[in-house]
């Protein structure tokens, strides 16, 4: 049987396995990218009966491509001088070179012009070593940056094709002409479309969907971070066929990419899923999982722990210590592993895991209500000078909350009661503009663009002119503590409950997950004592996937017993299944 690892993360999943040489290879998901966004766009069930104008639907579908490019074309020269302000910032300055001297300038004068020699000879020395290390730098420079390029790329998506817009806009001709059906249209829920809707977009197509028109559907982010909320049994079912199908895609993917059929899985899991409910959520968890994993057409389904999957990838030339601790700070999670290696017997001993919901989307959440809603409200007053009460902006960046999102989606009524007391009416204004057109989840990408941003450049600028014109924030690099001070205490937190479990220092940290790249919430960790030895770094979008890739190698190994063959794969895939046979009673987590 073979075994596909897989990583079915809050922000995106991941899955690959070992090739014909043992090499574990990613699959490319959506294109060429190995990264499928864990995000879903579900469709407002379409009213029947209504006529459309053709030729209407021509020219506004050609108007909407014109602006579509047009918008393009901003981003990218926006784009052209944000790459400016990286080289301005990061790339290393030519060091400066001396002018050998002439001996016709110092005739008679030999001395002078020895002088002079013997310093040109010092000033060459130190420009030679001084253009090694810039020779150097550049080549860091030139890596870091190509990588920068590359993931802001990702960010920008692309140009959306004719057919879904002509979709988009045939949705939004209908809307307009339904003024009577509009507001049962509109009063749908997220479960409403879903069940009237045998199919949904996932991935980068849901994102286009979303962006093209928000008020055409729902936009779910991280339907990982619903798994062990209190869900009733008929909305699991909604959660178990969402996962299922996206699983299904990833299991085909992989079995066109490999050529052959994957039978087994090997599933990422938190040490705790996002939610309150603490074990009962994880079992919860675990069994839609395995449900819509099931439901996939695979016949069996392993689980194994994230942070301990990541240990895997640790190089084999890197130098082990007695104590070490792997910290996955990855969308929805954070999760820790403190382990011991044992010099006698060549292996690693887990002997504390620690985890919690914190992640990526906890930090958005918490830039886009520290940043962003003073600007929709927030820490406003009334004409009586009394503060506007803040749970209706705070349900509109709760993204992750469908009892939120429905209070938020119904709340245009109370807007408005606030609209006529608000001492500053035109934030309020702004507060309607986002509930009317659904953009909640916009102002989240923005806060996750701005956390992303602030990692290289000293300030970043969010163009939020979807709400009103003209409207920009402006955030500085040192602000990045200060707004994020809450999740990066819960980090800590989490890091020092695992120390505390085993009563000793790591002597080593490895980093993983999407929020290890962040230089800054290093240095604000590295503030903490724990983090006063050396940190490492391990691949922050791969390390969990590729680690469950090895385990899948070794249980395909195990499975076919392949210690016996002498193929070459199959004995690279025994190897490893040596390899991690230790991990397998504590990392298998079912």
């Amino acid at each position: 049987m073979n075994y596909l690892g897989l990583d079915f993360g809050t922000s995106n999943c991941v899955a690959c396995a070992p090739d014909d040489t043992g090499a574990i290879t990613f699959v490319p998901l959506e294109g060429d990218s190995t990264l499928l966004p864990t995000v879903l766009f579900v469709n407002r069930a379409i009213i029947a009966g209504v006529e459309i104008d053709e030729r209407e639907l021509d020219k506004r579908v050609k108007d909407a491509l014109e602006e579509n490019r047009r918008n393009q074309t901003r981003i990218l020269a926006a784009f052209e001088e944000e790459l400016l302000t990286f080289d301005d910032r990061y790339k290393p300055k030519t060091p400066g070179r001396s002018k050998k001297p002439n001996s016709q300038d110092y005739l008679g004068r030999k001395d002078l012009y020895e002088e002079a020699t013997k310093e040109f000879e010092q000033a060459e020395k130190k420009y030679l070593q001084d253009f090694e290390h810039y020779q150097k730098a550049l080549i860091d420079f030139v890596a870091e940056r190509k990588n920068y390029e590359s993931e802001r790329k990702k960010e920008m998506g692309r140009l959306s094709s004719e057919d879904t817009v002509r979709k988009s806009v045939r949705v939004a001709m209908q809307r307009e002409m339904l003024e009577e059906l509009n507001k049962q249209y509109l009063e749908q829920t997220f479960f409403d479309a879903l069940n009237q809707n045998s199919d949904f977009l996932f991935g980068l197509n849901a994102i286009n969907a979303y962006a093209e028109d928000p008020l055409g559907g729902f936009y779910l982010r991280s339907p990982k971070s619903f798994l062990g909320a209190d869900i009733g049994k008929d909305h699991q079912e909604f959660f178990i066929n969402i996962i299922s199908k996206i699983i299904s895609h990833i299991k085909k993917q992989a079995e066109i990419f490999f050529k052959k059929s994957f039978d087994g899985v090997v599933l990422g899991r938190p040490v705790n899923y996002h939610g309150t409910r603490g074990d009962i959520g994880n079992q919860q968890a675990l069994s839609l999982m395995r449900q819509a994993a099931k439901r996939a057409q695979f016949k069996d389904i392993k689980f194994f722990l994230e942070p301990v999957s990541a240990t895997l990838t640790i190089k084999e030339n890197d130098s082990h210590t007695d104590n070490t601790l792997i910290v996955d700070i990855g969308g929805g999670t954070t999760d820790c592993s403190f382990l011991k290696y044992q010099a006698k017997s060549n292996e690693y001993q887990v002997v504390s895991n620690s985890g919690s919901r914190i992640g990526g989307t906890d930090f958005d959440e918490t830039l886009a209500w520290n940043v962003f809603m003073t600007h929709f409200g927030k820490d406003s007053l009334d004409i009586h000078n009394l503060p506007i009460p803040s749970s209706i902006i705070r349900d509109s960046i709760a993204t992750r909350d469908l009892q939120a999102q429905l209070r938020f989606s119904k709340s245009g009524y109370e807007l408005n009661k606030l609209l006529k007391i608000a001492a500053e009416p035109f934030k309020i204004h702004r507060l309607i503009t986002l509930q009317e057109n659904q953009y909640q989840h916009k102002l989240l990408i923005e806060a996750e663009r701005l956390k992303i941003g602030l990692t290289t450049l000293s300030v970043f600028k969010n163009d939020l002119s979807f709400v009103e014109n003209d409207l920009s924030i402006q955030t500085q690099e040192s602000e990045f503590s200060v707004k994020l001070r809450n999740p990066i205490d819960s980090v800590l937190k989490i890091v020092q409950e695992a120390v505390d479990k085993v009563g000793e220092l790591p002597e080593t940290i490895y980093l993983t997950g999407g929020m290890s790249r962040s230089k800054q919430l290093i240095l604000e960790l590295q503030k903490n004592a724990v983090f006063s030895v050396p940190v490492r770094q391990l691949d922050s979008l791969s390390a969990v996937s590729q680690g469950l890739g090895i385990v899948a190698g070794a249980l395909t190994a195990i499975s076919t017993n392949s210690t016996n063959s002498t193929n070459s794969a199959n004995s690279a895939n025994s190897a490893n299944s040596a390899s991690v046979a230790r991990y397998l009673e504590l990392g298998l987590a079912d």
